[in-house]
């Protein structure tokens, strides 16, 4: 593996996704796999090459989703559009987000809970349009490997595209960065990601974590739990 500097944005979004784990599960908080299709608007403007559309949207997450969840909540997303080969004619075809958010248990209820409220500004019109899950829920997986696979399939157009130049005929990537991690978990994700490369364990990592980030709001520093 590369240093943090040289890594590239996919490895980057991968690694965030083991603190993101390790956050949830110390607060007692819920880890969720997200998919959010774009509204139309939206959509439209990256297929026109408007690097801005991308900027609205992490802007408006990187708002909306504190105020709604909770302060602490912290999120990753790859941003992707279906091949024209893999679609039928009946396929919106927009683009859409995949990634992972954490935040207090229920945050991502069904019916006009205030996640759901709060990012009507940027989803499509269908009630399915924002979709939640925990990962590994339905194939019973180890939710940690089962989060870090949810990060790569994220990014699985730009990663065929990394691996094999001649794909960027057949898929359509965004006019400017494919990922986004918010600002507190990717800081953590470079201080795992660098700690892990000098061979440091999951509680070394843990014990010089900044205080109160694997914990909720009031409550005392812990040990790190025997199952580390």
């Amino acid at each position: 593996l590369k240093p943090w500097r040289q890594a590239d944005e996919y490895t980057k979004l991968a690694a965030a996704s083991t603190p993101l784990y390790w956050m949830a599960k110390k607060k007692g908080w819920e880890l969720k796999a997200f998919t959010l299709i774009l509204n139309k608007k939206l959509s439209d403007r990256i297929d026109k090459g408007d690097a801005t559309a991308l900027q609205y949207i992490r802007d408006q997450l990187t708002r909306l989703i504190p105020e709604s969840v909770d302060a602490g909540a912290e999120f990753l997303y790859g941003i992707e559009k279906a091949p024209a080969t893999l679609t039928d004619e009946t396929s919106r075809r927009r683009w859409h987000l995949h990634g992972l958010i954490i935040g207090p248990a229920g945050f991502s209820a069904t019916g006009k809970s205030p996640l759901r409220m709060a990012l009507q500004a940027i989803k499509g019109e269908a009630d399915s349009d924002l979709m939640f899950q925990a990962p590994g829920e339905q194939i019973e997986r180890d939710p940690r490997q089962s989060a870090i696979r949810w990060s790569f399939y994220a990014v699985k157009n730009g990663l065929s595209v990394q691996i094999n130049p001649a794909l960027a005929r057949a898929y359509d990537l965004p006019p400017g960065k494919q990922t986004f991690i918010s600002a507190m978990l990717k800081r953590e994700a470079k201080r795992w990601y660098s700690a892990s490369l000098a061979g440091l364990t999951v509680p070394t990592i843990m014990a010089s974590a900044p205080e109160g980030l694997y914990e909720t709001t009031g409550s005392v520093r812990s040990k790190v739990d025997d199952d580390l």
